[in-house]
Formats: structure tokens, C-alpha cells, sequence
């Protein structure tokens, strides 16, 4: 039995329409890494590494991992996410942050989004 991780993060990042920019950005990962790991069989990294893109994918390390041992390609229904892009990468600077300042940014936010809604 084998793992390729590279292919199973693929299929995800497709799944949801992500580019590998995207998931670079969303993950805190280069472009670079993010293509070598999708394209190659070197399956060298870091358990941060794989959360980081796990978290970006809204699943988690496992279970990535899990579906990385498939035998056979097999389209698995799980975390289907329909948000959009932008909307990930300002949730992605929002963890960044320190709580406190997040909190701000988001209370902020609603307010800016009322005003707006209001014509």
C-alpha cells in the first residue's frame, strides 16, 4: 500500500476550485512547495506543514492522510466548502492576528457591511 499525499491535496485543492496560489496563500506555503509536493512522490514534509494545508482545505491532517491510502481513485464526499476564495484569504489573515485585534477587525467589518447594505 502506498500514500501520495501530493495527489490527494491536488484532488482537494481542485475539488474547491483553488489554485496552487491560493492554497500557497491560504496554507502560509510557497507556490513552489505546494507544486513540488503535488507533482512529485517525495512525500518529505512536516506535520505543521500538512495542517497548514489541511486548515486551508477546511479537513484535517488525517484525514488527508486517510485518503492518501486509497487504493483505487475514488471520489470521497467530505467537507465540500462553497465559500469563496477571497472569503478564505480574509478568514486566513484573521487567524493570523491576535484574537483581540480579530475581534476588532470583524466587529468593524459588520459594521462597514450594514452601512453598505443599507441602499
Amino acid at each position: 500500500m502506498s500514500i501520495n499525499l501530493g495527489k490527494e491535496i491536488c484532488r482537494r485543492r481542485r475539488e474547491q476550485k483553488l489554485t496552487q496560489e491560493d492554497l500557497a496563500e491560504l496554507s502560509d506555503l510557497s507556490v513552489n512547495f505546494i507544486s513540488r509536493l503535488e507533482r512529485t512522490k517525495n512525500q518529505n514534509i512536516s506535520i505543521q506543514k500538512l495542517d497548514s494545508i489541511a486548515r486551508a482545505l477546511n479537513t484535517t491532517t488525517p484525514d488527508i492522510i486517510m485518503n492518501a491510502y486509497r487504493f483505487k481513485e475514488v471520489k470521497v464526499e467530505n467537507h465540500h466548502d462553497n465559500t469563496p476564495v477571497f472569503i478564505k484569504k480574509v478568514l486566513n489573515e484573521l487567524r493570523k492576528m491576535d484574537p483581540e485585534k480579530a475581534e476588532r477587525v470583524c466587529k468593524s467589518f459588520i459594521i462597514l457591511a450594514k452601512e453598505i447594505n443599507k441602499d
